[in-house]
Order: C-alpha cells, then sequence, then structure tokens
C-alpha cells in the first residue's frame, strides 16, 4: 500500500506537467499484432514476448509505448499532436532487481508530432523532463543532451571547419570519463 501510494502521487506530478504542456492522454492495447512489433527494435526484439490466441493469430505484448503510438498515428490519420502515456510495458529479460530491471514496469511517454518550428518540441520535452523533476521529490538532477545537431551548430558557432565537427566530437564525448582539460588539449592540441 505504501508503494502504491508514492506511484499514485508521482504518476499525478507526471500527468499534471504533461496536460499543463497541453498533451491529451492515449492508451493503446497490452497486445499487438506479432508483425507489428517484430523487427522495430533490432538486437531488442528477443525481449518481446510471444503470445498466442485461441485462434492461432501469434499476438505480442508491448514492449515499450513507441510502436503503438506510430500504429495510432497511422491508423487515425492524426495531424499535430502533443499525447502522453503512462502504462506497462514487458520484457522478456532476466530480472536483476537489485540493477532495478524487471519484466513488467512502468513507462512515461511524452510526445509532440506532427509539424512545428524547429527544435521547438525539442526544447518543450527538455522543458517537460525538468518540470517532472523538479515537481518529485528526488533532489538535485542533471540532464545530459546528447543532439548531434545541436552541437554541430555550437561547434559552427565557435570557428570549427565543417570537416573537423566529426572529429572534434569524438573528443567531445570523452567528457564523461576524463576532465575537461584533458579534452580540452586533445580538442586543440591533437585534432586542431
Amino acid at each position: 500500500p505504501e508503494q502504491m501510494s508514492i506511484r499514485s502521487q508521482a504518476f499525478s506530478i507526471i500527468r499534471r506537467v504533461f496536460q499543463r504542456h497541453g498533451a491529451v492522454e492515449i492508451d493503446t492495447p497490452v497486445f499487438e499484432r506479432k508483425e507489428t512489433l517484430t523487427g522495430k527494435y533490432g538486437e531488442d526484439s528477443k525481449l518481446i514476448y510471444d503470445l498466442a490466441d485461441q485462434g492461432g493469430e501469434m499476438l505480442a505484448l508491448r514492449y515499450d509505448l513507441t510502436v503503438p503510438f506510430a500504429r495510432f498515428l497511422a491508423v487515425n490519420a492524426v495531424g499535430n499532436i502533443k499525447r502522453f502515456h503512462i502504462g506497462k510495458v514487458y520484457r522478456r529479460d532476466q530480472p536483476a532487481l537489485s540493477k532495478g530491471r524487471y519484466r513488467e514496469f512502468y513507462q512515461c511517454d511524452f510526445d509532440i508530432a506532427g509539424v512545428y518550428g524547429r527544435m521547438v518540441p525539442d526544447s518543450e520535452c527538455l522543458a517537460v523532463a525538468c518540470e517532472i523533476l523538479d515537481g518529485l521529490p528526488i533532489g538535485d538532477f542533471g540532464i545530459k543532451l546528447n543532439h548531434r545537431r545541436l552541437l554541430d551548430a555550437i561547434l559552427d558557432i565557435c570557428g570549427v571547419p565543417a570537416e573537423k565537427f566529426r572529429t572534434i566530437c569524438s573528443a567531445v564525448d570523452k567528457l564523461d570519463k576524463e576532465p575537461w582539460s584533458e579534452v580540452r588539449r586533445e580538442m586543440v592540441d591533437e585534432k586542431g
């Protein structure tokens, strides 16, 4: 009961943020046709639960909320939409409770689909994430953004020649593992 209360409070905070940003809530079936899911997840396809109904149709439990949302968009010919979905997803994985890996867990998705201004959906998704994390009693947090076009624009503004973007990016990718002074030295002294 205590865990359910905590989950309910967290979902309320998350749901309010999604709605404040104009998102509508949708729900998709827990079961999908197997062919709808197969091949959409690359190597992770082996983690999809396969099922057969009494009529012999091959079904699967949803692996995430993204592919069912794509099907929803295709079937309903939706234009611009901000949507959210809080639902259970399933992975045929070896659960490692100590690492927080389960076979059944909740996923909270916020998506913006349609035609919007450049980078507007990206920035709004970041705002939503920040508002949710600010609203949850988790303390300080940081968000790491990995967006190649944004990094390319920063490099361009800094005067890095376009032919050196990829070389410099390989140094930037080391920031998680090495101190700034070392990454800076590599970018300036080794890669120019």
